[in-house]
């Protein structure tokens, strides 16, 4: 069964007006957006050293002068002593019609559709890629030219192939003149997306093999159109109850404020520091403003309620793990390809990168604990099973591996065990919020409550004294280190206390939450939490740019000269937030078709494991082009995406029960390809996409037809998400 065949009766109606259009107009559509999302993300961070150009470097400088204002003395007197070495060219002189000496490189040539072309664009093509060659060179030596370099190369190569149209038109000068234009204008763009630095040796076959599987991913992912035969009914609403989940007003409270003030806290330290306060104040801060132990204890109430109730209809691993990632990456997903979109007019607009990827941290950084969260979420079923069989041990487990674990890697500078605690900490908290959800801590007494809340205060205050751990609970620009980057025991003797405050006021929130309006309010934040994001990051971006144009101290003189890209970006978020806003209230919870077999559990896997791959990798990469390292793998914005939609995809066929069929795992094999044509896999890569590939030819393989019994057929109510 493929998977095009489900009919999405819910969403947004843009998606259901998007599937009545042609194919080829959908193709070309997806498409369009996926080059331009991809040019955007290929584009480097671009140098920023602006220190004095010396020795070497400086001579390199004078050499792109000489190459780029021609004369009748041999530019190569110009060349670094050690050009011929370091690069393995060997130029020669030239003279042109015009009397001028140019240097050359004779391998070189043009790289245009047409090659030199019949008017012989190639001596002028041949010194540019020399001049190119002169600024990999200055790369190498460690300090890349500025941007000037590059464009006074690329405007020297327009100007001698328009002069070559005027010396050699061979009678068809206006075509020359528009062939010339044509390629300066592809070269400018080239070099616009590199931001004018050293060109590169690019993946492209990794990228344009990549980009094809995005389209495929997102076409895959479009809602059909009904396929009815004549004769057909409709089917008849299902009279089976939704699976029954438990709703505790004040956890899912909890979760949505702790969101919230993790999202603030950051933006607030960050634009305090930017303001010029002192982080000898900063760090008080973040002990009142840390969240995220709260958040995972609340997410461990959700994730074993929505557990039990899968259970309870006699679901299994399948279709939880389907129903609970899904609805969390769904609007991950649209939040990533959204930043990948909004930065294309500030990038026209020629604004500093540096400057959008300052606001753009802001924005990617409550990604790295929605990954975490994501593997908690995947864990449930197994750390369920260890709460009911092994209910004081687990935590107590937990608790004394994290306290090995940091005193191994503060010893032995053990760099990965900092990652492994920040899993072993979300399972510990995910655990107490099992025990929250069963009643347990409910039994704990007030006065028992408040010693543990009380005793934090001294217990952290001596292990930063005595033990040598940082003062800060979350990380802070200009500080070293914090608690939280890697966590360490302090967060966790927070993280208690603060468990332990919320359950004290638990009377009393819940007594307020009864309220209609309050509810509402909690209700809304729940059912459209990027609306909500957005709409945070809409007017973060405007008090920002206020706050530079009315007080502008040192930290904030680039607002104050340049507030246009703040501007911009304000009008940019406005039009996105009423789209999601209409995204989110118009979703639909689809009825689950799954299936409890050995390739629906093997398409969630999968698909888990690659939504959090994709989520956490952009924490690393950011949006921009650059790669970067998550853990052993090397990913870059482009990777994750694939990463992020292939995850979504598996989920989906998982979730819609398509995932029998041949075709979503022949495009899974297809989207595990792109990683491996990069320019240097690492064997992790190799590895893990190999295995993958491996995993879904076998599941392609078709079985013998098995008679489905009618209870297969039926789809299930949707899950309710606590």
């Amino acid at each position: 069964m493929g998977d095009v065949a489900v009919n999405t009766t819910g969403g947004w109606p843009g998606l259901r007006l998007l599937a009545r259009l042609p194919a080829w107009f959908r193709f070309v559509l997806v498409a369009l957006a996926v080059f331009v999302c991809g040019v955007i993300a290929s584009r480097p961070a671009g140098a920023t050293d602006t220190t004095p150009l010396t020795g070497d470097i400086a001579t390199a400088a004078r050499a792109v002068e000489a190459m780029a204002n021609p004369s009748a003395v041999n530019p190569l007197v110009e060349f670094p002593a050690d050009f011929n070495e370091v690069t393995n060219r060997k130029p020669v002189v030239v003279t042109t019609p015009d009397g001028t000496k140019r240097a050359i490189d004779p391998a070189g040539g043009c790289s245009g559709p047409a090659g030199d072309t019949e008017w012989d664009f190639g001596p002028g093509c041949r010194a540019h890629d020399l001049g190119y060659d002169l600024l990999r060179y200055a790369e190498h030596k460690g300090r890349p030219l500025n941007q000037e370099a590059r464009k006074v190369l690329d405007a020297r190569l327009a100007r001698d192939m328009h002069a070559q149209c005027d010396i050699n038109p061979r009678g068809h000068g206006t075509r020359c003149h528009a062939t010339a234009q044509l390629y300066a204008a592809g070269l400018e763009f080239n070099s616009w997306r590199q931001r004018w630095g050293p060109p590169g040796h690019e993946p492209v076959l990794a990228w344009g093999f990549g980009s094809a599987v995005v389209v495929f991913l997102l076409l895959a992912r479009l809602p059909g159109l009904p396929r009815r035969k004549e004769g057909d009914r409709e089917p008849e609403p299902s009279d089976t109850p939704r699976p029954r989940v438990t709703n505790d007003r004040y956890a899912t409270f909890l979760r949505l404020a702790a969101l919230g003030l993790v999202v603030l806290s950051q933006s607030l330290l960050t634009v305090l520091h930017w303001a010029g306060v002192s982080a000898n104040w900063l760090w008080l801060l973040t002990w009142a403003l840390q969240a995220i132990p709260v958040f995972y204890f609340a997410g461990g109430h959700a994730n074993l309620t929505s557990w039990h109730a899968v259970q309870a209809d006699h679901g299994g691993y399948g279709r939880y793990l389907s129903a609970r990632i899904s609805w969390l990456l769904r609007p991950v997903l649209a939040f990533v390809l959204a930043w990948l979109v909004l930065p294309l007019p500030l990038e026209l607009l020629d604004v500093d990168k540096s400057r959008v990827e300052m606001f753009g941290r802001l924005i990617a950084y409550p990604l790295w604990f929605l990954g975490l969260y994501l593997v908690a979420v995947a864990a449930t079923p197994v750390m369920a099973w260890l709460h009911r069989h092994a209910r004081l041990v687990t935590p107590v487990a937990l608790v004394a591996v994290m306290i090995v674990v940091d005193a191994l890697r503060i010893s032995l500078h053990w760099r990965t065990g900092g990652y492994l605690n920040l899993v072993l900490g979300a399972l510990l908290l995910q655990q107490l919020g099992f025990h929250y959800a069963d009643g347990s801590l409910h039994r704990i007494s007030r006065k028992v409550l408040g010693a543990l809340a009380l005793t934090a205060v001294p217990v952290l205050l001596a292990l930063i004294t005595f033990g040598g751990y940082p003062r800060t609970m979350m990380t802070l620009p200009g500080e070293g280190s914090s608690n939280l980057s890697p966590p360490t025991v302090c967060l966790l003797v927070l993280g208690l206390a603060q468990i332990s405050l919320v359950l004290l006021l638990r009377p009393r929130v819940t007594g307020w939450l009864a309220g209609h309006r309050q509810w509402r309010v909690v209700e809304y934040a729940r059912s459209a939490p990027m609306t909500v994001y957005l709409g945070y990051l809409t007017v973060l971006a405007a008090v920002i740019g206020v706050l530079g144009l009315l007080d502008a101290p040192a930290a904030f003189d680039w607002v104050a000269t340049r507030p246009r890209w703040l501007t911009v970006l304000v009008l940019l978020l406005l039009p996105v937030l009423l789209v999601f806003h209409r995204f989110e209230r118009n979703a639909a919870l689809s009825p689950s078709r799954t299936r409890e077999t050995h390739r629906t559990r093997l398409a969630v896997t999968l698909g888990a494991g690659y939504g959090v791959l994709g989520v956490l990798g952009f924490v690393v990469t950011g949006f921009a082009g650059a790669a970067g390292t998550l853990l052993v793998f090397k990913v870059d914005p482009l990777q994750n995406l694939i990463h992020l939609l292939l995850g979504w995809y598996l989920l989906h066929t998982a979730h819609a029960g398509t995932c029998h069929g041949r075709r979503p795992w022949l495009l899974t094999a297809l989207a595990c390809v792109p990683p491996l044509l990069v320019l240097e896999p690492t064997g992790a890569m190799v590895v893990l996409h190999g295995a993958t590939i491996a995993a879904a030819l076998l599941a392609a393989i078709p079985k013998q037809y098995q008679a489905r019994t009618t209870e297969h057929r039926q789809p299930r109510p949707a899950l309710q998400h606590p």
